[in-house]
């Protein structure tokens, strides 16, 4: 460790981490799966739109990224490209907020479009920080650390999520007083505020500045080193193949709050129940993640991700064979507990496990490349809501369950005795 980062490990540790406390507040309110669907449907967006925001959203983060790590790769100092984007985001997020007041009430067309213009512009610009964000994260935190890392982002991030998930149910409850658009404009002021102030804080990580060696490699030529990666490194490509496949297992994902809403006569204000339902998991079960990983055991924790995309859509199939109650809403709030630990369990494994086996002179081709690959599979829900639109609620669940199960069998070659072997032998 040099003397720079030993240093300033404590201070880039705790912005780290504070950065990821306050996205993680941002990301339960604005929720793509919950918040946002039903915003969507109120402004009469279709489930097509559902699934179309839910792959802007998600998609976004991680398309751009190869498209720019050969650029990326060449600058000593990643954080002016963050800044960068980080103004955009700040400026899409203040139109939002102010089209959302100034045409809710009487333009809910007009307004559904320039939302998706707007959160579209957002999330592509998020994607060009993203290789940047773990690029720096790459540089700051030792590699003996980075479990610990994301574990605390995703602790700190679950706990204001809770808080998120009470906010997000106060204001979509009729008995606030709240009507469309005030309710969701006042959502929209809180994510506004808060993205400005995480993006502002990460700004100030102390990053050291690399020594670049060599003319770097134009966009082709790094296209072609990376088809040469996938092809040569067999522990890679089933990793890639792995997390492509279960992305693509999200494809019910959007659709879980409006099954809930549509299907099974729940207020609108139960969202707020789901999402401090997926927090407090989350919160609850990152302890015991942080001590795995602590303690070597990033293969049970990946395993465990693996594990929880299949049975979210098994479980709403099963709770739909269920007679409609007053309480099965509720008891639906089961699919969601799992999705906060598999999504906990995803956010410490996956990042740590492709920076722990990408070389750091490739880093950021490493990182720019499997985000690319995995935006193309976050566009999948798109599909999802035209299953639904076309079959309804129970072929889309079973559609899914069959292809995270495979995403999940895929995974199982990821631990350590089958990884040594996929490292030295072409198994997969």
């Amino acid at each position: 460790m040099s003397s720079f980062i030993e240093k300033n490990l404590r201070y880039n540790y705790t912005v780290g981490v504070l950065n990821g406390a306050i996205f993680g507040f941002v990301d339960a309110l604005a929720a793509p799966s919950l918040t946002m669907a039903l915003f969507v449907t109120q402004l009469g967006g279709s489930s097509f739109l559902v699934g179309l925001l839910s792959a802007i959203y998600n998609g976004g983060w991680f398309v751009p990224q190869f498209f720019v790590s050969h650029r990326l790769a060449q600058l000593p100092l990643k954080k002016p490209i963050y800044l960068t984007t980080a103004i955009i985001r700040i400026i899409c997020l203040f139109l939002v907020v102010v089209s959302t007041y100034a045409l809710g009430a009487h333009y809910p067309t007009l307004l559904l479009a320039i939302f998706f213009i707007l959160m579209t512009i957002y999330s592509f610009s998020a994607g060009f920080a993203g290789n940047a964000f773990m690029t720096i994260v790459a540089k700051v935190i030792p590699m003996q650390m980075r479990g610990s890392f994301f574990g605390w982002r995703e602790f700190t991030a679950t706990a204001m999520g809770l808080f998120a998930g009470y906010l997000v149910a106060v204001a979509l409850s009729p008995q606030r007083g709240l009507v469309f658009p005030d309710n969701f404009g006042i959502l929209f002021v809180l994510i506004f505020g808060s993205v400005g102030a995480g993006l502002l804080l990460f700004v100030q990580v102390r990053e050291p500045r690399e020594v670049i060696t060599g003319q770097g490699m134009t966009f082709v030529e790094q296209w072609h080193t990376a088809r040469g990666i996938v092809r040569e490194n067999h522990l890679y490509r089933r990793y890639l193949l792995t997390r492509f496949i279960l992305a693509a297992g999200d494809l019910a994902t959007p659709f879980y709050a409006i099954y809930a809403t549509k299907q099974l006569g729940a207020p609108d204000s139960i969202v707020g129940l789901y999402i401090g339902l997926t927090t407090f998991s989350a919160l609850l079960c990152n302890p015991i993640l942080n001590w795995l990983s602590d303690h070597r055991k990033l293969d049970w924790i990946l395993m465990l991700a693996a594990a929880a995309t299949p049975i979210m859509p098994l479980l709403a199939l099963l709770l739909g064979l269920v007679q409609d109650g007053s309480s099965l809403a509720y008891t639906f709030g089961l699919v969601f507990i799992v999705y906060g630990i598999g999504r906990t369990a995803a956010n410490i494994s996956f990042p740590t496990y492709l920076l722990n086996i990408a070389p750091p002179e490739q880093r950021s081709l490493y990182i720019g490349f499997t985000n690319t690959t995995l935006g193309i599979a976050t566009f999948i829900p798109i599909i999802g809501g035209t299953l639904l639109d076309l079959f309804g609620f129970p072929p889309l669940f079973i559609i899914t369950f069959i292809m995270s199960s495979i995403g999940l069998w895929l995974a199982l070659g990821l631990r350590p005795k089958r990884a040594k072997r996929l490292a030295t032998e072409n198994l997969f």
